[in-house]
């Protein structure tokens, strides 16, 4: 089962699990790092956080100079609570290792044996030169890519699916209309193309490859390994992020040109022009016995002393995670820590051992000139602009109150270096990165608010709820919200995009409200417009000016009021609505099919709308009937236009190639990409041209 199927399905069991009337259950989304056995393993204090940093180097703020903190201007909407969440002060900075190391090991015995006793230890780990031209504020980012070209040029092609224009994003799947790059079965793959017809030229040594970039003759890859160190003292044992450079210039012989390899895991990254922003968490590794538990269930005392005599033996280079980067023959060129220690932060509120870090380099270097910064905290989620950057950090409580999320501004200077502008608070979560927008110096952030009422019969309420905040004196102020969204029902955020100042958002347990925000006055935000209808959307794609695309599921009923076809499952649905009136939202046209999963309802980069024909590709999958009647792998092709959305046709892989996890256009044909292949087929007479097994 592919990465993409087994994810798939548990979302969508989550869905039926919410349409039978369960509480939302939130997937916390972060990466673990396995551990040895003998060792207490620094867990995430943040079950769930987003850390985004730009730049090259972020300038933090010297000194100890103490902000307290200032209530956010504006209050909340009718509809929510009522209250106004509190800005947080700014990040504190280390300025010597001394203190780095003194914050550890006074923070960390203690912290460690409370999760112990709680039983919330866990083998967790953490849980990722030249610019490009500021895109417009107002456009919109869409998979479109390369449009027409004369003959004899390279032929239009699409471009992976991101949230910001002029962002880019790693992706399992890349191409420059003259050949393709695709990761497949954990591999780099390189396959030139012409007319549809493909030769894989090579296969890169990378395991575990997770994704890529393509930058000109440029490949970057990230993948990752375990590593166990079993020499005394603390060392690393656990995931270590790989990053590999490759000129690929001659694809039959791509040439090595360095290898970084980091302490942590790639929680995500960005490409700006050729400037590359790599975001790592990580966590240190204590060596001491992992706890012995008394009768009572308690931590023994020996086990706590153990502890405490192995954090306070420790060295600052026991808590920073550290690099080595070789050049492509495999020599050494540097190694030491990752971070420097007046280059590291803590947020006010104690946010775990776990070090997020970002290094920033240019695609045409060979990884040599990486700078790093890092804040300690945990890492889920990445969110980037080409200027704007931020960092957030869910604080999951555990005295039973909601929970927050607190957010960490920098700014991206022409010379690449970034400076920290501000912090705030929102209450509730962030569904995906998704969640955070920012539009002309305004972050807006979506959260889902969820909290027990009751003290004789308890019951969960959950609304969501829009902030903005706006960077002034040193602080992200909220400038207002509103709430209520999906709180008559009970219903999670499940769906968020902004456009320019409109915010879209669709709530979800048993029908699906699409609700249109106005931002227009980020002091007063407002819902302007709803829509309810069955099922739900977990993605939105904007399709011209007027019009919005959903992704998802059809709900307990169909259109007619029948149930769907399989089991009192939901049917993979897409709906186009009209948006061009605020106030009034209409689903003009949909189109479902049976019981299954389509990948952008869970992957926003497996969709693909091709503009120069108004194509959306969509890869989906279909479970069929109990005698497999209906079952269906490949992708769908519609056509979305004002009149509505034209199934034009459905394009198939074989079962035994896996799930088509991606799909991109080349001229007039397509590509798609399963688990263990990559097949072409027409656009035009939709017959399949080429297929290469991996």
């Amino acid at each position: 089962m592919s990465d993409f199927d087994s994810r798939a399905r548990k979302a969508a069991g989550a869905v039926r699990h919410q349409i039978a009337g369960n509480t939302p259950q939130y997937e916390m989304g972060i990466r673990h790092a396995q551990r040895s056995p003998a060792r207490v393993a620094v867990p995430s204090a943040v079950a769930a956080a987003a850390v985004i940093i730009a730049g090259f180097a972020i300038a933090l703020p010297r000194g100890g100079g103490n902000s307290g903190a200032a209530s956010g201007a504006g209050g909340a909407a009718a509809g929510t609570d009522g209250a106004a969440f509190a800005v947080t002060g700014p990040l504190k900075p280390f300025n010597t290792c001394d203190t780095v190391l003194k914050y550890f090991k006074n923070q960390a015995p203690d912290y460690l044996i409370e999760r112990a006793r709680t039983g919330m230890a866990t083998d967790a780990g953490g849980g990722a030169a030249g610019r490009a031209g500021v895109p417009n504020e107002r456009s919109v980012p869409d998979s479109s890519g390369k449009g027409a070209v004369p003959a004899g040029t390279t032929p239009g092609y699409s471009t992976t699916n991101v949230q910001e224009a002029g962002v880019d994003e790693p992706d399992i799947v890349k191409t420059d209309g003259n050949r393709i790059v695709a990761v497949a079965q954990d591999r780099v793959h390189l396959v030139g193309v012409n007319a549809g017809k493909m030769t894989l030229r090579k296969t890169l040594a990378d395991t575990m490859v997770r994704n890529v970039f393509l930058s000109g003759e440029r490949l970057l890859v990230f993948g990752g390994h375990m590593a166990q160190s079993f020499e005394p003292g603390f060392g690393w044992a656990g995931q270590q992020a790989v990053l590999t450079m490759y000129d690929i210039s001659n694809l039959s012989y791509p040439k090595l040109i360095a290898t970084l390899t980091v302490d942590g895991d790639v929680l995500d990254a960005r490409l700006v022009g050729t400037q590359v922003r790599v975001v790592t968490a990580s966590s240190p590794d204590v060596d001491a016995p992992s706890p012995v538990y008394g009768p009572d269930g308690d931590i023994s005392r020996k086990s706590k002393d153990e502890l405490r005599a192995a954090v306070a033996k420790s060295t600052v280079d026991d808590w920073i995670p550290t690099y080595t980067l070789r050049d492509g023959p495999g020599a050494q060129m540097s190694k030491g820590r990752l971070v420097d220690c007046d280059n590291l932060a803590r947020p006010e509120t104690f946010s775990g051992l776990d070090t997020v870090a970002v290094s920033s380099f240019d695609m045409r270097s060979a990884l040599e000139s990486r700078k790093a910064v890092g804040v300690i905290a945990g890492g889920q989620q990445i969110y980037a602009t080409d200027t704007s950057t931020y960092v957030s950090t869910t604080d999951w409580s555990r005295d039973g109150s909601p929970a927050k999320t607190s957010l960490h501004k920098f700014v991206t200077a022409q010379s690449g270096a970034s400076t920290y502008q501000g912090s705030g608070e929102v209450p509730g979560t962030l569904l995906n990165q998704y969640a955070m927008s920012e539009y002309k110096g305004v972050l807006r952030v979506a959260s889902t608010v969820s909290e027990r009422r009751g003290w004789v019969n308890a019951r969960q309420m959950t609304q969501g709820v829009v902030t903005t905040l706006q960077e002034q004196d040193g602080a992200l102020r909220q400038l207002g919200q509103v709430g209520g969204l999906g709180q008559q029902d009970n219903e999670s955020i499940q769906a968020v995009r902004f456009i320019e100042d409109r915010g879209y958002i669709v709530t979800y347990r048993q029908t699906d409200p699409l609700y249109v925000l106005d931002l227009r006055n980020a002091a007063a935000p407002k819902i302007v417009g709803e829509l309810k209808i069955p099922g739900y959307s977990g993605y939105l794609h904007p399709i011209g000016e007027d019009l919005l695309l959903g992704v998802g599921q059809s709900g307990p009923a169909d259109g007619n009021g029948k149930m769907p076809i399989r089991d009192g499952q939901t049917g993979v649905q897409f709906s186009l609505f009209d948006i061009s009136d605020p106030a009034l939202p209409r689903r003009i046209d949909t189109q479902t099919y049976g019981g299954g999963t389509a990948a952008a309802e869970f992957d926003p980069k497996a969709f693909l709308y091709w503009q120069p024909r108004s194509l959306v590709i969509a890869p989906t999958y279909l479970h069929g009937d109990s005698r497999g009647q209906g079952a269906f792998s490949g992708v769908v092709l519609l056509r979305a236009t004002e009149d509505g959305l034209k199934e034009l046709g459905r394009l198939a892989t074989t079962e035994a190639y896996g799930s088509v996890n991606r799909s991109l256009v080349i001229g007039d044909n397509v590509y798609m990409l399963s688990d263990n292949a990559l097949q072409a087929n027409s656009l035009d007479t939709h017959r399949e041209i080429d297929k290469l097994h991996f």
